[in-house]
C-alpha cells in the first residue's frame, strides 16, 4: 500500500521519534511507500519569538522544493519522501484553515501521483488541516493521538471543531487512548482503539548498560520527555525534598518556565538527550516517574514513556492517568498514585528495593509484545476493515 501521512516535521523525529514517526518507519520497512507531509502550525506564530521566526524561514525554504527523499534512516531509503506545502500561518481564521486544508490536499495528491503512488491511503494527524480529507480519492484515516482542545497554547473551540471534522471526514478513526476513542465515537462509528507501542529491543539495552558520565551519582529518580504544562512541578519539588539522598534527573526540553525547579540541590534539569542514548540513562533509574497533573488533557494521554521505561526494566510510579491505570500492578512494576503523598511513598518503596538485573529482565519481558510492529499490524487491520 501507498500512504500519505500529514503530521509534524520529519526532522523532529530523527533524534527523538514520535509515535507518528515510528509508525511511518515501520510501514516503510515493510515495503509500503510513504509521502510524509509536514503539517501547518496549529497556532499563529509570534514574530517576537526567535524559534517561530526560524520555523517560518525553514518552511519558506522548503515550500519551493519537490518532495525530498528521506535519507536519515538507512533501511527505509527509497520508500519515504518528505513534502512541505505552502500554508498561510493564520489558523485562527476559518477561511485560512479551509484554504490551507485544500492546498495540502491538492499538493499531497499531486506529488503522490508524480511519485507513482496508486490511490494512497491518507492518514491525518493534524486536525487544523481537516479540509485536506473530504476530496481524497483513496482511504481516509484520522489518527487521533491527543485531546487537542485541552492544550493551553491552542484555541480550544477551534481545535474541538476541527477534531470533530476530521472524525466525520474519515472512513476510519484510530484513537490512542480509551478517552479519545469514546469522544471520537460521537462523530464516527468506525473507531478503533490502538495503544502506543515501544521499540522494545532499543530500550531493553538499558539492562546492564554502563552509566553515562553526566548522570549524578547515587540513587536516581528519573524522567524523560517534554517538560511541559502537564508536568506537576510542585510534586517534583516535594519528592526531591523527601529524598535528599537521591537525585531527580529530568531529561527533556522544557517549553514552560521551570525556574521553580532550579536551585534545588538534588534536581538535575539535564536537557534533551538523543533517542539512541536514552537506554543508558534509563538503566540507572531506581524508579521512573510520570509526574503529570491529572486533567482533561492528560486523561486522554497514552504516555509512550510508560512502555519505554518498562521495556528498559525500570519500575514506574505515575499519577492516576487512565491509560497508566490499565497497567497498575503490571508485573509488580507499576504504581499509580492519587495524591502527592501516595506518589512519594511509592517512590520511597522503589528506592528501598531497586531491581537487580534478573528482575529488570523480567519487567522488560512483560512488555515484549507491545512493539510498534504489533501496533502497525493493528493499524493495517483497522484500515482494511479486519
Amino acid at each position: 500500500m501507498d500512504f500519505v501521512i500529514i503530521a509534524n516535521d520529519w526532522s523532529a523525529g530523527i533524534d527523538n521519534p514520535t509515535s507518528k514517526h515510528r509508525i511511518a518507519v515501520e510501514l516503510a520497512r515493510r515495503g509500503h511507500r510513504i509521502l510524509w507531509v509536514e503539517g501547518a502550525g496549529m497556532r499563529s506564530p509570534a514574530l517576537t519569538s526567535g524559534a517561530d521566526r526560524k520555523r517560518i524561514l525553514k518552511k519558506l525554504k522548503s515550500i519551493v522544493r519537490r518532495p525530498r527523499p528521506a535519507t536519515e534512516i538507512a533501511d527505509v531509503q527509497g520508500r519515504v519522501w518528505v513534502l512541505t506545502p505552502f500554508a498561510l500561518p493564520l489558523p485562527h481564521l476559518a477561511w485560512a484553515r479551509s484554504l490551507n486544508g485544500r492546498l495540502y490536499g491538492a499538493a499531497s495528491s499531486f506529488w503522490a501521483r508524480r511519485l507513482g503512488f496508486d490511490r494512497p491511503t491518507l492518514i491525518n494527524y493534524v486536525p487544523i488541516l481537516a479540509e485536506a480529507m473530504p476530496g481524497w480519492r483513496g482511504k481516509r484515516v484520522y489518527h487521533c493521538v491527543d485531546r487537542w482542545s485541552a492544550f493551553g497554547m491552542y484555541d480550544s473551540r477551534v481545535m474541538a471543531e476541527m477534531d470533530a471534522r476530521c472524525c466525520r471526514y474519515a472512513g476510519c478513526v484510530i484513537a490512542s487512548s480509551g478517552d479519545l476513542a469514546e469522544s471520537c465515537r460521537e462523530h464516527n462509528a468506525n473507531v478503533r482503539l490502538v495503544m502506543h507501542g515501544v521499540d522494545h529491543a532499543h530500550f531493553a539495552q538499558a539492562i546492564g548498560a554502563a552509566p553515562p558520565p553526566d548522570l549524578p551519582a547515587g540513587p536516581v529518580i528519573g524522567f524523560f520527555g517534554l517538560l511541559s504544562e502537564w508536568v506537576d512541578q510542585e510534586l517534583i519539588r516535594k519528592m526531591a525534598a523527601a529524598f535528599p539522598h537521591a537525585q531527580v534527573a529530568l531529561i527533556g526540553k522544557p517549553d514552560v518556565d521551570t525556574r521553580s525547579l532550579e536551585g534545588i540541590a538534588n534536581v538535575r534539569l539535564m536537557g534533551p538527550r538523543p533517542f539512541r542514548q536514552l537506554p543508558a540513562y534509563l538503566g540507572q533509574f531506581a524508579a521512573g516517574i510520570i509526574p503529570f497533573q491529572v486533567n482533561e488533557l492528560t486523561r486522554a494521554v497514552n504516555p509512550i514513556k510508560l512502555r519505554e521505561m518498562l521495556a528498559g526494566g525500570c519500575p514506574v510510579v505515575s499519577t492516576a492517568l487512565p491509560e497508566v491505570e490499565r497497567f497498575a500492578g503490571y508485573s509488580g512494576a507499576v504504581d499509580v498514585a492519587r495524591t502527592h503523598d501516595e506518589f512519594i511513598a511509592f517512590v520511597g518503596k522503589r528506592l528501598d528495593d531497586p531491581p537487580g538485573t534478573e528482575r529488570r529482565a523480567a519487567i522488560s519481558q512483560a512488555v515484549s509484545g507491545e512493539t510498534w510492529e504489533a501496533k502497525v499490524d493493528e493499524i493495517l487491520g483497522a484500515i482494511s476493515g479486519k
